[in-house]
């Protein structure tokens, strides 16, 4: 997604500027008992990556082995854990630019030296025997004293082996790097694509356009069309973008925009599956809700590149002297929505469909009035972010409900916590102001004060317990606990809104006592198994919280959850009357997973079975207030765009009046 900027400038110097042959990726750890990871890899591997990639990291990889083994430097292990599958590391985004990436994970990552007893050798290292009979770990290390220097030198002949291999075979790497990228121009085949195309009419031009971004920013080469042509008997207008598949980067191009489809891979026959390394998929389309047209069949069409994005001025239609109407498609928009309130402009969320000529605006659409501070805002919004506006020349009459100032509180657990830093990104980027809530902080704090409160995806023992007791300082330790956990719940009752998200869920549901069940929690991964992929999930846009976002998006699915409404039982009076049925709970669905064809991208095991037509949001009822449980993550590293609204409706229904 290139969100970071040191990720931009990276991806600018090896995409853009130095094209290299070779990039190396120094991390650490390797597997215990060994001194350094190197590759080989295991499977799978992509089919995208040219195979030339593939081989050339093997080669690069077994001359780094030999040059250890020749310097009597043992504990070089290969082929576990790390795959070639994913498309998002510093070593692996390369492949799909024809270069060989390298990743090497160096044993001993503190400065304090660690004895280790040879006595106690394990039998096998990394899933390997540690015997000197495995090939990928021939030479094993027999353990003694580790110390911080070790680390340096094995990173350092890392190094110089990738230098010493470049050194000699310069001009077949750049011959190989040549051929592979003429291969990728010159395809042929009849399921070889010839182009694709991202029309202008988009539910959400702001995240077309940032997919644009991505592919730029990747090093892939886009046109515009200047005039209308026509593909599959169908007409485009000119200024639709054109990406001809014809091109060096062909493989990061097909791999961001078509879905990933995992082999199986289990631990033995009819045994538990094999974990990928991080995501099995991720396509980018389906992530962001932007509407693309993959072509096989050649057309001509008069276009000219297009080197960056250049946002088009927006539009005010009609006379805005009452005010103004913004639709709530748009992620942008909320954004806005956060300048407005902080500027202290009154917004009201229409309850109810809008009609201007032929402009319709759903319910959930934004309503202000003009003023200085307003006006002001809007002319900016116009010309940096391309948003357009209905002008009211009067009061559009519909039924509204006003958002009162937004602040939120996000929960950071002293255990780290990637999710909550994701979060707090998110919500950042579209101006929400927010604040951080330690463990104390939801104990001890005035939690009134906001109109919403996240805990990010979490193991439920992470919040309620953190650290144990005497691990780290007492300041450090206990997680929520009891009293943060009653607190919380004393705020929900009091007409709070609390927002859990993924594995925070179960939190919410154990400790609060929800009438819901997560339906998946005890399923062994031989039954289900969801690894970082995007499953379908439909939308009722008919529900506040549904507002704004397209009826199917891909549900970002990582091992996550699915629910149903548990009806509660209780005894009648006297105790030995029979049991009566509680009142019925007030939970409403916003989002279910899909009934048929629910894996998207990536990999699924059960989902027939155990997910189909389960909730994947809900909206539970607490006293005063609401628990929104959110069974994937909508914000999951600044991916799933199509899915940010469900997050941001559920932060500003804390603010409804």
């Amino acid at each position: 997604m290139a969100n970071m900027p040191e990720t931009r400038a990276a991806s600018t110097v090896l995409n853009q500027e130095w094209y290299p042959q070779i990039v190396h990726n120094h991390h650490q750890t390797s597997p215990a008992w060994a001194r350094i990871f190197l590759p080989p890899f295991r499977s799978p591997v992509n089919p995208n990556i040219n195979p030339g990639v593939t081989t050339g990291v093997n080669l690069v990889g077994t001359a780094m082995a030999q040059r250890f083994a020749l310097k009597k430097m043992p504990g070089v292990i290969s082929h576990t854990n790390f795959s070639m599958w994913w498309n998002g590391g510093m070593r692996t985004a390369p492949y799909y630019h024809n270069q060989i990436g390298i990743l090497t994970e160096t044993a001993h990552r503190t400065p304090s030296p660690r004895y280790y007893n040879p006595d106690s050798i394990p039998k096998s290292v990394g899933g390997v025997t540690s015997d000197g009979t495995e090939i990928f770990y021939p030479y094993p290390w027999k353990g003694g004293e580790s110390h911080f220097r070790d680390a340096v030198d094995y990173m350092i002949t890392a190094s110089m082996g990738i230098l010493a291999y470049a050194a000699d075979r310069r001009q077949d790497l750049l011959m190989n790097m040549y051929l592979m990228g003429h291969d990728e121009i010159t395809m042929q085949g009849k399921n070889v694509a010839f182009a694709y195309i991202i029309p202008p009419d988009q539910w959400d031009q702001g995240e077309a356009d940032n997919l644009v971004s991505i592919l730029l920013q990747g090093g892939v080469e886009v046109s515009q069309a200047t005039r209308k042509f026509e593909v599959e008997g169908k007409s485009y207008p000119a200024g639709t973008t054109i990406i001809y598949a014809g091109q060096a980067f062909r493989p990061y191009l097909e791999d961001l925009m078509t879905k990933q489809s995992y082999p199986d891979q289990y631990q033995y026959p009819g045994g538990p599956p094999v974990p990928p390394y991080d995501l099995a998929g991720w396509t980018l389309p389906m992530q962001m809700g932007v509407k693309v047209v993959r072509t096989k069949d050649k057309f001509k069409a008069k276009t000219e590149p297009l080197t960056q994005i250049s946002t088009p001025e927006g539009k005010i239609w009609g006379d805005h002297g009452f005010g103004y109407v913004l639709s709530n498609h748009e992620n942008k928009s909320y954004a806005l929505v956060n300048d407005l309130l902080a500027a202290g402009v009154k917004v009201k969320i229409s309850e109810s469909t809008m009609q201007f000529d032929k402009r319709k605006f759903e319910p959930g659409s934004f309503i202000f009035l003009s003023s200085e501070a307003a006006d002001n805002l809007v002319e900016a919004a116009l010309t940096d972010q391309g948003l357009s506006f209905q002008g009211l020349e009067s009061d559009p009459g519909v039924k509204s409900y006003e958002i009162s100032k937004i602040k939120v509180g996000i929960y950071k657990s002293w255990r780290a916590n990637i999710d909550e830093g994701w979060t707090r990104w998110v919500l950042e980027q579209h101006h929400f102001d927010i604040d951080t809530l330690h463990d104390a902080d939801i104990r001890d704090k005035d939690l009134t004060i906001y109109s919403a409160i996240i805990i990010p995806s979490q193991r439920p023992g992470g919040i309620l317990n953190g650290y144990q007791k005497n691990t780290y300082p007492d300041h450090f330790t206990g997680g929520i606990g009891l009293q943060g956990t009653l607190q919380l719940k004393k705020f929900v009752e009091q007409g709070g809104t609390l927002i859990t998200l993924d594995a925070a869920s179960d939190y919410a549901i154990q400790q609060f006592g929800l009438p819901v069940s997560n339906v998946i929690s005890r399923l062994s991964s031989k039954q289900f198994f969801i690894p970082g992929s995007l499953v379908r999930a439909n939308v009722d846009t008919n529900q506040p919280l549904g507002y704004g976002v397209q009826p199917e998006i891909a549900a970002s699915f990582s091992r996550s959850r699915a629910f149903k409404m548990v009806l509660m039982s209780r005894k009648g009076e006297g105790g030995n009357e029979k049991t009566k049925m509680a009142p019925k709970p007030d939970v409403t669905t916003i989002v279910r997973y899909a009934d048929k064809d629910i894996l998207m991208s990536g990999w699924a095991k059960g989902q027939n079975k155990y997910l189909k037509g389960k909730a994947a949001m809900m909206k539970v009822g607490l006293g005063q207030g609401e628990v929104i449980l959110f069974g994937f993550r909508p914000q999951f590293r600044g991916q799933p765009r199509a899915s940010y609204k469900l997050l941001f409706n559920a932060i500003f229904s804390g603010s409804l009046k």
